[in-house]
């Protein structure tokens, strides 16, 4: 072979890497390489990172070489033609690719190949090439190829649109000041990904699902993060946000499950629903002292979160917003705050006390639902809108009850003459065994009386009219159940899992012809 023909990769500009990031190893012969680089400058086009022998040097330590270029390498393309299968070079990296199990991409360079019979058990039942074929079935070839061999980042302006590199840590190129939506999406080799001193946008789901990334630093640049940028990187560990006022979109970082430090700007004014979603290994955080709104389930499913303290501007705590924080023991509210939303603090199983401050106007339903420590609640006294007598929440005129601290240690309740509404899950998981309703209720929420297990009987009166529902879904020990001529109402599921029950009605009312219907076992007055 000549010279010329020895220099050929270098003189078209093809490099062999020389890294540590996944490459494919080329197996070919040295007679075969015009053929050869026509297919890897396509190759080489398409970002892929590979190693090749360009030397011809020969003896026992390229020998070694190349055994350890073959063990480390994640594919193994193989140029075959009648030259490369009587080097014994080529055969020896064919025995070392499998018997390293190294998945093998085979090229046939020549239309008629004799195969040595040491080599045809490994590869005659594999897919192959034909290099005659045009490039739609070479293109075929290279979607096979491992991603994580790959080495591009494509860019329109200023703007990284996509990610094809494979690459445990990337840095973003100069010039970038967007990174686009679904750019690094699933890229799940990436680890650690420098961000540089000009990205100023990271739009939604740019870095969704990169499970192996890291830690993450957003620097000063970084304004704003879109929707669920960094949703579901299981494995991140850290945030710190250096830029006074992020911008985080919802869900930004939702199934961050390891998640556990987090350092955000004093000044930074909402969060936005679902941000910190599921970071189930959080168990503190410091909001910005500037925050003004807590977005629908900020910090849901956190459930390793113990405390909490809001800051002294925040006017809202949206709905669900610390949903299933199980661990969450103690809640400083601060004096500012004008509403609490629906199911706010539902499933906090370990809080056992909240002080509701003066500016409270709006509670939403189901606020403490599940919260099966809670034994204080209190209200301060000047509130306007709400009260709270022996531990039970009440609107200020005690017309509603909205909440009883189920883990006040009764075991019988009177609810006051002046209640009108037993509102949704207002008793739910209670341990109550007696319950006296007075004939001033007119309608039981949904949920109200749910999971009420030592609940034995109970009356209704006949003020009562409407029962929401799943109202009475899972006494289980719920023998007997007056209902009134009264109620014409009956919501879904409202005695589901009360299977000892006996409903005690008049014949031919609302409750005999509800549970007729349901096959609820019934008795007449």
């Amino acid at each position: 072979m000549t010279e010329n023909l020895q220099n050929e990769f270098v003189q078209m500009n093809l490099d062999s890497y020389d890294g540590t990031e996944p490459y494919i190893f080329v197996s070919y012969s040295h007679a075969d390489t015009e053929k050869v680089y026509q297919i890897l400058k396509i190759i080489d086009k398409e970002k892929y990172r590979f190693w090749f022998d360009d030397t011809m040097e020969i003896g026992e330590d390229f020998r070694e070489e190349l055994r350890s270029r073959i063990e480390n390498c994640t594919a193994f393309l193989l140029f075959i033609s009648n030259t490369s299968m009587q080097s014994k070079y080529c055969g020896m990296e064919i025995i070392t690719a499998y018997k390293h199990d190294k998945k093998i991409y085979p090229v046939y360079l020549d239309e008629s190949v004799e195969i040595p019979a040491p080599l045809k058990m490994i590869l005659e039942n594999l897919q192959h090439l034909k290099s005659q074929a045009n490039e739609k079935y070479i293109y075929k070839l290279i979607s096979g190829l491992p991603i994580e061999t790959m080495r591009s980042l494509q860019t329109e302006d200023d703007v990284l649109v996509k990610c094809k590199d494979g690459s445990a840590s990337i840095t973003i190129p100069t010039g970038i000041r967007e990174i686009g939506h679904n750019a690094f999406k699933n890229c799940e080799s990436l680890e650690k990904i420098e961000l540089g001193n000009e990205v100023e946008v990271i739009h939604r789901e740019a870095f969704r699902g990169c499970k192996s990334l890291q830690t993450l630093h957003l620097p000063t640049n970084v304004h704003k993060v879109g929707e669920s940028a960094f949703r579901d990187c299981v494995s991140i560990k850290s945030l710190v946000v250096d830029f006074d006022d992020l911008e985080l979109g919802e869900r930004s970082f939702e199934n961050c499950a390891s998640l556990s430090e987090i350092t955000l700007q004093s000044s930074i004014t909402e969060l936005y629903g679902g941000v910190f979603n599921s970071c189930k290994s959080l168990e503190h955080i410091e909001l910005p002292s500037e925050l003004t709104i807590l977005g629908e389930s900020v910090f849901a499913d956190c459930a390793k979160l113990k405390e909490i303290t809001i800051p002294e501007p925040v006017t809202k705590i949206d709905d669900m917003a610390f949903n299933g924080c199980l661990d969450l023991q103690k809640v400083q509210l601060n004096s500012n705050l004008n509403k609490i939303g629906k199911n706010a603090f539902k499933d906090c199983q370990s809080l056992s006390e909240i002080y509701i401050p003066q500016k409270v106007n709006n509670i939403g339903v189901g606020v403490f639902r599940g919260c099966s420590s809670l034994k204080s609640v209190v209200v301060d006294t000047k509130n306007k809108f709400y009260k709270t007598v022996n531990n039970v929440l009440f609107n200020k005129n005690k017309s509603s009850l909205i909440c009883y601290a189920v883990n006040d240690g009764k075991r019988s309740y009177e609810i006051p003459d002046s209640v009108m509404l037993i509102c949704d899950w207002a008793f739910y998981n209670s341990d109550l065994q007696h319950i006296v309703i007075p004939d001033s209720v007119t309608e039981i929420g949904e949920g109200a009386f749910c999971n009420c297990t030592a609940l034995k009987e109970l009356v209704l009166p006949d003020s009562v009219t409407r029962i929401d529902d799943s109202a009475f879904r899972g006494c289980s020990a719920l023998k007997k159940f007056v209902i009134p001529d009264s109620v014409v109402e009956f919501g879904w599921g409202i005695l589901s899992g009360c299977d000892k029950v006996t409903v005690v009605c008049s014949e031919g009312s609302g409750a005999a012809k509800y549970c007729e219907m349901k096959g609820i076992k019934h008795t007449t007055k």
